[in-house]
């Protein structure tokens, strides 16, 4: 059976000040119609049931994701007591699907991922699908470039896989310089790396013990069902052992028999405020302009604003962000490092604004 597994934790840092601890990115609503997570839930379900899905959020989150992901049952939303990266949570949701069912094959979303062709995102995962269970391939979707982007790691595909469109991953690849980013986009034979991930249950959790034996021996704390006093002690044990690694560092990169099914998708993950122009529209300046706000002279700017009037004069590639309590203004070359003003804000017991 599929089932699908949301990773709904974090809290988009570098969308500071409109993503925070309290409405982080996952819940807002960016573009289309509902949160980021809600999308990501109905953009899966013609493959896999909403009883099917099993979504992983920060405990203090949980209340909230109940209520946004209304249909899902509550058992089925875990609240993880601290962050350890992805390879835990997903090693974590492999264990309960395994337990519920040995021939579990799941999905790994993104809870803050915009795909704009729906249709074709669902081809290509079923196309995964088809390969995790057949070949009991380790897969992931790789996003052809549209441009030289640097904020992305790469994947290098290889030779054909056994099916159509299946292709075998040559390398995975850190995220580039501009000149190497494109050298890649004239290549063809490189993807950006989605972070979306198809595999059975049983597969990845073979993969976890050879290659992460603290996070599988961490694992063994687990038991029970979601939603019940044994599984949360479970869980709070297993957070409390397992090391903080990633799912590509600590397994995509050293698993033998790993596929990439490229696609073009309309994917984005809207990881800083410069994604905002690829994905609201733009004046003929190039200029993203969102509340109350008026922007004269300027191009390529980036102008928020929840909470009374902005005006932008004069500028060039900024960023300029109010929301109740808080402001930002930043050249966009630079919006990488917003994640250091809430480190500082952290710092000093400052909070974060609104």
């Amino acid at each position: 059976m599929k089932y699908a597994v949301i990773l709904a934790g974090g809290w988009g840092e570098r969308l500071w000040p409109m993503s925070r601890r309290e409405r982080p990115k996952q819940l807002l609503e960016l573009v289309g119609e509902g949160s980021l997570v809600a999308q990501t839930l109905a953009r899966v379900a013609p493959l896999v049931s909403v009883e099917d899905s099993l979504v992983l959020t920060g405990a203090a989150l949980r209340d909230r994701m109940i209520e946004e992901l209304e249909p899902i049952p509550p058992a089925r939303i875990v609240g993880e007591p601290v962050g350890r990266n992805t390879a835990p949570a997903i090693a974590l949701a492999a264990r309960v699907l395994a337990a519920e069912d040995p021939d579990a094959l799941f999905v790994v979303l993104p809870a803050d991922h915009v795909i704009r062709d729906t249709d074709a995102f669902r081809r290509a995962l079923a196309v995964a699908f088809e390969a995790a269970d057949s070949e009991r391939a380790l897969v992931t979707l790789g996003i052809r470039p549209t441009r030289p982007e640097t904020e992305y790691g790469y994947i290098k595909a290889g030779a054909p896989g056994a099916a159509d469109g299946v292709f075998e991953v040559e390398s995975f690849v850190e995220k580039p310089d501009r000149e190497t980013a494109g050298r890649y986009l004239l290549d063809g034979g490189y993807h950006w790396n989605s972070g979306i991930f198809i595999w059975r249950a049983d597969v990845f959790l073979a993969e976890v013990e050879r290659h992460l034996p603290e996070v599988a021996a961490a694992l063994e704390a687990v038991e029970g069902e979601p939603g019940t006093v044994r599984f949360e002690a479970g869980i709070e044990r297993f957070y409390g052992e397992a090391p903080a690694v990633s799912v590509d560092y600590g397994v995509m990169e050293k698993a033998d028999h790993v596929v990439v099914v490229p696609c073009e998708i309309g994917w984005d993950d809207v990881g800083a405020w410069p994604a905002l122009s690829r994905i609201w529209p733009t004046d003929e300046a190039g200029n993203v302009v969102e509340g109350q706000a008026i922007v004269l002279d300027s191009e390529g700017t980036v102008v928020y604003s929840e909470e009374g009037l902005v005006a932008v004069v004069g500028l060039s590639d900024v960023v300029v962000a109010r929301t109740a309590g808080a402001t930002l203004v930043c050249p966009k070359d630079r919006a990488r490092d917003v994640r250091a003003v809430v480190e500082e804000l952290k710092r000093k017991g400052l909070t974060e604004g609104g």
